[in-house]
Order: structure tokens, then C-alpha cells, then sequence
């Protein structure tokens, strides 16, 4: 049973980052600024890619891939950040995968993700200190989209306590550039984004691997990708919204999460 106020969380692992000075509003455009291109020279998917991320999010429906055979290094907990406007209904089904394979995944326990503000950095902060307590070792992260970002954040605050992160149609390099911009526009002004954006471009001290789709409709498919000597690519297809659904995206999931190191191009 996993308690926020387990005495066994090492007291220095609670370091917060300190807040930003400037007020809420002019902190909502400054951290949009960073994470949306204004200037062009990130391009939007094409618009009409968003009728094949609403068809395949309303009728792809594949069935699960059978679990790989127990891998060295599974067992170990996972956990899993969903999307924004997401919840863990979302990674419901990819978490039952996992477990199948012999891992331990957990959701991130905070119902909607309406994206990095304060308060879900700070309990998600708390839920992975609580989650390394109870594996007794470092765990791995795996990011859906916007999840990503909050992964990474994690990582770069805690590597002591990361064994991997792994991010699924994430935008990596920032600023990205989204079709669906108006509705981050919208959740920022009620609730700022206290991601450090300077801090996310800083290479991860421990191993990652992001998985993207060239077929992105949601976000600019370019910046999903990362050039740091940790960071492992993986490309599929298919859009964006049903990443998490697509078969050979879980197997891909399931095989880096038991690679230790960078995973080997074709491994």
C-alpha cells in the first residue's frame, strides 16, 4: 500500500523547484511561448490529419499483442503519465500489457491531465518518490504525448531514482507546433505550465527512448524526435491519439523498458 506519508522517502529527494517570480499571467504566456512556435518555422501537421486521428480514436480497436516472453530486467515498477486531457483510462489498457509482461505498471493517480501546473508536478513528484520507496530501487517512466514532457521533467529532477524514460509521440524539441493549440492556449490561462523549458532541452543523465509516428495529426512529428547519444528512435505508424493501441507500439515499449543502456539499432 503506497503512502504519501511514508517516512522511509529520503528527506533530500523532496527538493522542489523554486516558483517563478513573475505573475501567473505573464508566467502562462512566457511558458507558452517556449512550448508553442509563433514564428512558422515549426509546421503544424496538416489539418486534414485530424480526421484520421478522430476515425482511428473512434474505430481502431486492435487486439493487444501477445506478452513477450519475461525479459531480463522486468518486474521492475513502471510508471505511466497519460496524455493531456487524458486520465489513466487512457493507459488502461497498455498497463494491463505491461503487467502481463511482468512488469509492475501504476497510473499517475491524478485523474485529467490538464498539463504541467503546479499542483501535478508537485504530486507527481510525490507519486514516483512513493513508487521507488515501494520498488525499494529506481523505476522506469513512460510518457504519452504531453506525458512525455512531464517524464523528462521528472528524470531531470530525480535520475537517481529513474531506471528509463520512454515517450510515445512526445515533443521533445521545444518550442513544437500543434493543431490542437487553442485547447493548451485555453487550459494555460486557467492553469500555468510550470515546466522549465530551458531545463526539459537539457540532455537526460539517464537512458531514454522515444517512440513517434511521421503520421502525426496532433503535434509536428520533427520535434517527437531527439539527437541526445542516450536517446533511442523508434518509428511506426499510425496517428497520434491511438499510439498507445497500436501493437507493435507496445511491443517496442515492452522491449526498451527491459534494455538496459541505449538500445542497439535493430535490437
Amino acid at each position: 500500500m503506497i503512502s504519501p506519508s511514508n517516512p522511509r522517502i529520503p528527506a533530500s529527494a523532496t527538493r522542489v523547484r523554486r516558483n517563478s517570480t513573475r505573475a501567473p499571467d505573464d508566467r502562462a504566456r512566457a511558458g507558452l511561448g517556449e512550448f508553442l512556435d509563433r514564428t512558422g518555422t515549426v509546421r503544424r501537421p496538416p489539418i486534414w490529419r485530424l480526421g484520421s486521428e478522430i476515425a482511428s480514436l473512434l474505430f481502431y480497436h486492435p487486439r493487444s499483442p501477445k506478452p513477450m516472453e519475461k525479459p531480463a530486467g522486468a518486474s521492475h515498477s513502471v510508471l505511466v503519465i497519460p496524455a493531456f486531457l487524458t486520465s489513466d483510462s487512457a493507459t488502461r489498457s497498455l498497463r494491463a500489457f505491461l503487467e502481463r509482461c511482468g512488469y509492475r505498471p501504476f497510473g499517475w493517480g491524478q485523474g485529467l491531465n490538464i498539463g504541467p501546473t503546479r499542483q501535478n508536478m508537485e504530486k507527481l513528484r510525490e507519486r514516483l518518490l512513493q513508487l521507488r520507496v515501494q520498488q525499494g530501487g529506481p523505476i522506469s517512466v513512460v510518457g504519452v504525448s504531453l506525458g512525455g514532457l512531464l517524464a523528462r521533467s521528472l528524470a531531470h529532477d530525480f535520475p537517481e531514482h529513474v531506471l528509463r524514460v520512454v515517450t510515445l509521440a512526445s515533443p521533445l524539441r521545444l518550442p513544437t507546433a500543434s493543431n490542437i493549440e487553442f485547447l493548451l492556449r485555453l487550459c494555460a490561462r486557467w492553469r500555468p505550465p510550470a515546466l522549465d523549458t530551458l531545463h526539459l532541452a537539457s540532455p537526460l543523465a539517464v537512458p531514454s527512448t522515444a517512440i513517434y509516428t511521421c503520421d502525426d495529426g496532433i503535434v509536428a512529428w520533427e520535434t517527437c524526435r531527439s539527437d541526445e547519444p542516450n536517446c533511442t528512435l523508434v518509428q511506426v505508424r499510425g496517428p497520434h491519439l491511438t499510439i498507445c493501441r497500436r501493437p507493435e507500439v507496445r511491443r517496442e515499449l515492452a522491449h526498451a523498458l527491459a534494455t538496459r543502456g541505449p538500445m542497439q539499432a535493430g535490437s
